[in-house]
């Protein structure tokens, strides 16, 4: 059996010899196929087959507007939309608000354009994330008029901070203000598609007349622990 396949394989590579521009056509179309079947698989596995690396992603929920009457989809959650559903939904156990932006960082070296997730102060604990040091946000960072924080990731901390715990509690400049460091994300956090080096929390203006502003920019997005598994 094994001889009449290597007399095959001969056979077949006689004739790609003989037909050099036959052959080339061949290659380049498998190259072809196989790489498109790889990167079709890669965007399937990260998108539809990988689970997100948080307890339960299953449970999780992102929350859009439509309006049909502007031909317009995909709505951000509004901050005054976002206060209602956290106090009066009876679908979802949870909710928070998310944006990203960049931020400058100052002070250490070479200024850097750094990549920054907004967050609500639930939004960590409602992905299942705690810091490997120090703490979340809270109501206290996102109120009003209340003391800059920011949280790290892993590999900033690493690689800007000494990897030291007494990096938490000292100032950082962001965009010209000092953030107290207040944590420290775990090396395995990721979020969708971002690559943060920061977080900092999204603060309303509540002294503002009705509806509710975000401080800063207004993209929010939401994302969502449902008590039903859909």
């Amino acid at each position: 059996m094994f001889e009449t396949i290597w007399q095959d394989a001969r056979h077949a590579l006689r004739g790609l010899r003989r037909a050099p521009g036959f052959t080339a056509t061949v290659i380049v179309t498998l190259a072809l196929g196989i790489g498109a079947n790889t990167t079709i698989f890669s965007v399937i596995n990260g998108v539809l087959l990988k689970p997100l690396p948080y307890p339960e992603p299953d449970r999780l929920v992102g929350v859009w507007h439509d309006a049909p009457g502007l031909n317009v989809t995909g709505f951000p959650l509004a901050p005054s939309l976002y206060v209602t559903y956290r106090e009066q939904n009876r679908t979802f156990d949870d909710i928070g608000l998310w944006d990203d932006t960049t931020s400058t960082v100052t002070g250490k070296a070479e200024p850097e354009q750094l990549e920054t997730l907004l967050v609500t102060e639930g939004t960590l604990a409602l992905l299942g994330v705690t810091p490997v040091l120090g703490r979340q946000f809270t109501a206290e960072d996102v109120a009003e008029g209340s003391a800059d924080t920011v949280i790290v990731t892993y590999d900033y901390w690493q690689n800007r901070l000494g990897g030291d715990a007494s990096a938490l509690g000292r100032p950082l400049m962001v965009n010209a203000r000092p953030r107290e460091v207040i944590g420290v994300l775990p090396r395995s956090f990721r979020f969708l598609n971002q690559r943060p080096a920061l977080l900092l929390p999204i603060r309303f203006a509540t002294s503002q007349p009705s509806p509710i502003q975000p401080v800063g920019d207004s993209r929010l997005r939401a994302v969502t622990i449902s008590s039903v598994l859909w």
